[in-house]
């Protein structure tokens, strides 16, 4: 895709989205680690259950340590609001489990004023780092431009033909950056993140699916969860042909009927000694005729 054609397409989306959702904001208070903890709860959830969740998760504990040490499934019923409760406690104690294991500590400030490329560097190595969480982190808390992608803003993105199936399948989504500028970076990546989170959780929606159409989002695209639901048509194929061997059910009965002549069969053998006997009676006879001589 030529990068005109991509850059027009991001920009009609920047552009449906802000028209239908309302940006949200994140607190400016907060700490570096606490924009992570809630990026890990906000990937692939809506705001009020990351916020819920967030909100759970500091309520529960006594630190981030105890956090740390606590047990993913601990963590995931104190997570329970979120749509994957499980996958959002892998990223929070893999995160914590990372800082603690380089840092020691879990106070990284630091990497405000630290040079940006640097400390994106840093957080990369976390080992439950993704895309969307070191997206949203740069963006909120240190003051970069970078707009977090998903797994559900990938599909989005997808849709719109803004990135390929090869490039949604290695997790790349060239162009957001330099085509939304930074000023407007933050009120898209709301937008566009409340977007993917409603045609997630409610593929099905008229409104959806119509907000998708205005957004550049082709008939192909929107047809091909259609292919899903002729499998069944192969499957009553499938029944019919494994249904088709109950016609052979006679044919193995006249092969039961075959059994009688088996039976005649075995009582042609019994009467097979007779002409023994008869060739024990010629014995006998050709032994007396031997007898004069």
């Amino acid at each position: 895709m030529s990068a005109k054609n991509r850059g027009d397409r991001i920009q009609l989306l920047h552009k449906v989205v802000l028209k239908h959702f309302t940006p949200s904001r994140a607190p400016n208070d907060r700490s570096v680690l606490e924009h992570m903890m809630y990026a890990c709860c906000l990937e692939d959830a809506t705001y009020e259950q990351a916020d819920e969740a967030f909100h759970r998760l500091q309520d529960s504990f006594f630190d981030w340590n105890e956090i740390r040490v606590t047990t993913i499934s601990e963590l995931g019923e104190t997570l329970s609001s979120l749509p994957d409760p499980h996958a959002a406690a892998v990223r929070v104690k893999k995160n914590l489990q990372s800082l603690f294991e380089s840092r020691y500590s879990f106070e990284i400030d630091d990497m405000i004023k630290m040079n940006q490329g640097k400390a994106v560097q840093e957080l990369e190595r976390l080992s439950g780092m993704t895309k969307f969480v070191l997206g949203y982190v740069v963006q909120n808390a240190l003051g970069g431009h970078a707009i977090p992608v998903s797994n559900s803003i990938m599909d989005v993105l997808l849709a719109t033909e803004i990135v390929s199936e090869s490039e949604a399948e290695k997790g790349l989504a060239p162009g957001l950056e330099r085509t939304v500028p930074k000023t407007k970076g933050a009120d898209f990546a709301s937008c566009l993140h409340q977007l993917a989170i409603a045609a997630a959780h409610s593929p099905g929606s008229k409104q959806v699916k119509a907000i998708l159409k205005e957004a550049g989002a082709t008939a192909k695209k929107e047809a091909a969860p259609a292919k899903k639901t002729a499998k069944p048509k192969a499957a009553t194929k499938a029944e019919k042909k494994t249904a088709e061997p109950k016609t052979q059910q006679p044919a193995v009965k006249k092969s039961a009927k075959k059994a009688p002549t088996s039976k005649k069969s075995a009582a042609k053998k019994k009467a097979a000694p007779k002409p023994v006997k008869k060739s024990a009676k010629a014995s006998t006879k050709s032994s007396t005729k031997r007898k004069p001589r």
